[in-house]
């Protein structure tokens, strides 16, 4: 169970050499691992590639993290997680450290590990190099932090719509911001099916929430299984979201729709960014349209059709039979039955978009 991200969190970051690999290690190292934390400009082009930017960007300013670089540390062999760790002086009063090596290779690239039995006080760690871009060292941290996992691991994955999936320096998707609590679900406009309904996404990539009228994603929920559909406006807005020397950027803009069967179970179902004039059809059982009906500043308008969800007049017949029986004469028991019944219908009703 992963642990959303607001506010403030607290981090250790060790740089670490092994000194069977590290022989001749760059005499600023330490300020190398500093600048990559806080503040990183290019030297052409002053995009700051630094961890704390893409944080707090990507959470729209409600994540960040204190931190302490501390001297480096020495590790006689590959295992540089362990010594990092070691290094630290007794009462650190840290849970999370990130460990920085000064380049890739076996053992040395981007990984994260949590629930871990704790060492010298750290139970969370990330690992990364100075050969990774920003991505990578923000997938780890979320990793060790939020104990959020790998959205890479389904065949569709999100790809480039969500770093994620995979470590290239992108926004989040709606679905992860929304697990982080970066987004407000109340953003999330819902589509009703038996209906046509017409939705304005404002572009993941800009600040939320959405100005009034306009939505972060629709919701679709699946008609034939628990799972449910997501639908989200993507633009190449900041230095994320287009290819940068701080991001690969997204492969394309315009409307993306993606099934979410579980927290980490996501699959992209449009090859590509869906552009105005464009549809996709969730299958022939869900037999429901996106359609992308125009573009807006920041975004999108879509429309999504679909007819009701087939248990629905079963379950308003149902409800009528409960609330006429509510009218007759009934002892506690009887209608405290009925009563939690009925709850449990309506809230299936709810839950499948059926009209009243």
């Amino acid at each position: 169970m992963h642990a959303p991200w607001r506010g403030t969190r607290r981090l250790a970051v060790i740089p670490t050499l092994d000194l069977t690999v590290d022989t001749n290690p760059p005499a600023d190292f330490r300020d190398q691992v500093a600048a990559r934390v806080w503040y990183d400009p290019h030297p052409t082009t002053g995009i700051d590639r630094s961890l704390r930017r893409y944080i707090n960007t990507i959470s729209y300013g409600l994540a960040d993290f204190e931190a302490t670089v501390f001297p480096v540390a020495m590790a006689p062999d590959a295992r540089t997680r362990e010594a990092a760790i070691d290094s630290l002086p007794a009462g650190h009063g840290y849970t999370s450290a990130l460990v920085v090596l000064v380049s890739g290779g076996a053992d040395r690239s981007g990984f994260a590990w949590w629930h871990d039995t704790p060492r010298n006080g750290i139970t969370n760690t990330a690992r990364c190099n100075l050969d990774e871009g920003v991505g990578a060292w923000g997938m780890e941290l979320l990793h060790a932090l939020t104990e959020f996992g790998d959205l890479h691991l389904t065949d569709p994955n999100l790809g480039r719509f969500d770093n994620m999936a995979c470590s290239c320096g992108t926004h989040p998707s709606a679905h992860t911001k929304m697990a982080m609590q970066w987004l407000d679900p109340a953003t999330i406009d819902n589509h009703v099916h038996g209906s046509t309904t017409h939705h304005s996404l404002h572009a993941i990539g800009l600040g939320q929430p959405p100005t009034p009228g306009r939505h972060s994603a629709v919701r679709i929920r699946s008609r034939v299984t628990g799972r449910h559909f997501l639908a989200e406006a993507r633009l190449r807005v900041d230095d994320y979201e287009r290819e940068s020397y701080a991001s690969s950027g997204i492969p394309g803009e315009g409307v993306i729709v993606y099934e979410v069967a579980g927290t980490t179970e996501v699959y992209l179902r449009t090859a590509k960014a869906l552009g105005v004039g464009e549809s996709f059809s969730l299958g022939t059982d869900e037999q429901t349209t996106v359609d992308v009906t125009g573009g807006i500043p920041g975004g999108f308008t879509v429309s999504v059709q679909s007819p009701e969800h087939p248990e629905c007049p079963g379950l308003r017949d149902e409800i009528d039979l409960v609330m006429q029986a509510l009218h007759g004469d009934l002892d506690d028991e009887e209608r405290r039955q009925l009563v939690a019944a009925l709850h449990e219908l309506n809230q299936r009703k709810t839950e499948l978009g059926c009209a009243p």
